[in-house]
């Protein structure tokens, strides 16, 4: 009797153990900062620039540069596993251009070439802005050290155009003039955004108000890029779309604002 009884007395504290379960987080916040890769763009060997009975050549080059990334994002879980998100994150993706000056006839030199430094020499814009929702799903709410991955799915806006070149040169007594190279008739302002994410999560403290947050991404997005050089008397280029892959490593700071009690049963 006495065996049983201790028997039934484990099996039941042991039942009770294992029904108590801490709390979880379920509205985090969070504050973000990183770097995220560049790429090369595209690339033009031999660029007429003015029509007439001797062309001048440029050889040009677009890249787009390594940047920094900063955003804030908000997240819900509605189970200890599941959850959704959104954020709002500055990609930056600058552009970083080269020209160098393959053949310019006598009289055009100094143009030509005041324009060409002046298109490498001028540092890059971006300004890239990403909005995106996405799902959620975490290993362990429990565990101190949560690994968890994304899927993401938005928008990235895109304020300068990646086809447009121009350089300005100077003329005595009259200032800086431009030369446009190639021309954008349709900027593109936007593409879609789609982004694969793995990342854990470390709470700072036992009331687990704040958490640290390490989180590798591949963001995918598309540019508009030049396919071949443009026509001199037009400076129109024909285009493509080609998608990218941006690479990314943030550390963040979760608010923790809200909590799902654990059971005490």
């Amino acid at each position: 009797m006495k065996s049983a009884a201790c028997v039934s007395f484990l099996v039941l504290w042991v039942s009770g153990v294992s029904a108590q379960t801490p709390s979880r987080a379920q509205l985090v916040l969070t504050i973000l900062g990183g770097g995220i890769s560049g790429h090369s763009l595209w690339e033009v060997r031999n660029q007429p620039v003015t029509a007439g009975a001797e062309f001048d050549t440029l050889h040009l080059r677009r890249d787009v540069s390594s940047s920094v990334v900063l955003g804030a994002s908000a997240t819900y879980f509605f189970s200890s596993h599941f959850g959704m998100h959104a954020e709002i994150s500055y990609m930056g993706l600058p552009m970083d251009d080269g020209c160098t000056a393959v053949h310019i006839a006598p009289g055009d030199t100094a143009r030509i070439q005041a324009a060409c430094d002046d298109i490498a020499s001028r540092a890059g814009s971006g300004g890239a802005i990403s909005l995106f929702l996405g799902a959620t799903l975490r290993a362990s709410a429990a565990k101190s050290l949560s690994p968890y991955i994304r899927g993401n799915i938005g928008i990235v806006s895109m304020p300068h155009s990646y086809v447009e070149v121009s350089g300005n040169y100077f003329l005595t007594g009259v200032g800086p003039q431009e030369l446009p190279v190639i021309k954008d008739l349709s900027p593109r302002s936007g593409a879609p955004y789609f982004g694969l994410a793995g990342g854990l999560t470390q709470p700072l403290s036992k009331s687990g108000g704040y958490q640290i947050r390490l989180e590798l991404r591949d963001a995918i997005t598309s540019f508009e890029q030049v396919a071949g050089p443009a026509d001199p008397a037009t400076q129109v280029a024909p285009t493509e779309i080609k998608t990218y892959h941006h690479l990314s490593l943030t550390l963040g700071l979760d608010i923790v604002l809200e909590k799902a009690r654990g059971r005490r049963y």
